[in-house]
Formats: C-alpha cells, structure tokens, sequence
C-alpha cells in the first residue's frame, strides 16, 4: 500500500482569502462604528468608505491570484463605489452636512465646554444650552446633522436668538414657526436682536430630517 495515502499533504486545506478579506473589512467597519457611538472619535464616513472600498479591491486583486472567485467582493466593490458617487454629488448639490459620528447624542454644555460646532452624520442630536451664563457679544453655534433630529433648547431668556436654518428634505422649527418640504432655507431672527447686549447665531443644518430650536 502506497505511504501517499497517508501523506499530510492530502489533509490540507488551502485557506480562503475571501473570508479573510471579509473579516478584515468587517472588523474595520464594526471599530468604526464602536468608536463613532462612545463618541470616542467623529469618524469622517466618507472617508472610512473609502479606506474599506480600498480593502476590497486589495481582496479582490488577492482572490484573483489565488484563484478563489472575487464576485462577492465584485459586487461589494461596486455598491461602495455608487454609495460614494451619491454622496459625493449630494453634498455638491444640496450642500449637504457629512461629517460627524453615528448615534444619538444629548449635549448639556457650560460657557466653558460649550464648543463652537456638533457634527452628527445619523441619529438625534439634543443640546441643552440651560447651564450656558452666555458673555456679551455675539456668540456664534453651528450644529448639523445629516440623517435624523437637531434640538436645542433651553435658551436663556437674557439672549436673543437669530438662526439661519437649511434642510434638504423634513422640517424646520424655529421659535415656534413651522416650514416643511424640500429644499428649506429660513431664517429667524428676534425682533431687537442685533442691539441685544448677548446674542447667539445659530447655525444649522440637516439632510434628511428635521430641526427644532426652542426656549
């Protein structure tokens, strides 16, 4: 009887690079997303898009030497390419806001940790401005969202408010006024607010979504 049949050769077997890939991108896609929710890091998605549609194509060119069939990667390939291409022209076109982390953050700041812009690509985004002892002048906030809520409430009553609004699409409530459909660009501003002694110029923009700015 030949030694061939038992020859440890015979029992191995070659490892996938499919899979490999696979995991890989996985694995960068869900450390990602972990670090956007802590709020450990705002991660630029379009950005990380591209950094996993580079991991595809090195899997593709691997699988390809190997052998293995890449169409898996193939059709991932191509669908992070059009996500891409769609975001690229809709924030040309509708200037809309992509930078940020993911999830839903609620936001109660003091003058001295108020920070001067939020960014969030999905989920709600609430800011309590109740603990903010706002100084004289103009100060300034930017808040955006690409997919989901801005709310901001809890404005002193010693500050007058002036807010420039833009949503792609959803609605816009600004101190009790309602705007609501495609393409909103609205502003509101106090009666008396540029000889206010404080003054706050709110920022904000949403894509897809909705924002509201209450007392």
């Amino acid at each position: 009887m030949s030694n061939d049949i038992f020859s440890p050769e015979d029992t191995r077997r070659p490892v996938a690079a499919g899979p490999l890939i696979w995991g890989a991108i996985l694995i960068v896609i869900g450390v990602l997303w972990l670090l956007a929710s802590l709020g450990v890091a705002a991660i630029p998605w379009r950005a990380a898009l591209a950094a996993v549609l580079i991991l595809v194509g090195i899997g593709m060119l691997v699988t390809a030497g190997s052998g293995s069939s890449p169409e898996g990667l193939f059709t991932a390939g191509t669908v992070l390419a059009v996500i891409l291409a769609l975001l690229s022209t809709a924030n040309a076109a509708f200037s809309l806001p992509l930078a940020g982390g993911i999830g839903d953050r609620s936001i109660s700041p003091t003058i001295d940790s108020l920070e001067a812009e939020y960014r969030l690509v999905a989920g709600q985004l609430d800011i309590d401005l109740s603990d903010v002892v706002f100084p004289e002048g103009e100060t300034e906030l930017e808040v955006s969202v690409t997919f989901g809520q801005i709310s901001i409430d809890g404005i002193p009553d010693d500050v007058a408010v002036s807010i420039e609004s833009r949503v792609t699409a959803g609605e816009a409530l600004l101190l009790g006024t309602r705007w609501d459909g495609v393409g909103i660009e609205q502003t509101k501003t106090e009666p008396g607010f540029d000889t206010a002694p404080r003054r706050l110029l709110i920022d904000a923009r949403a894509g897809f979504g909705q924002i509201e700015v209450s007392r």
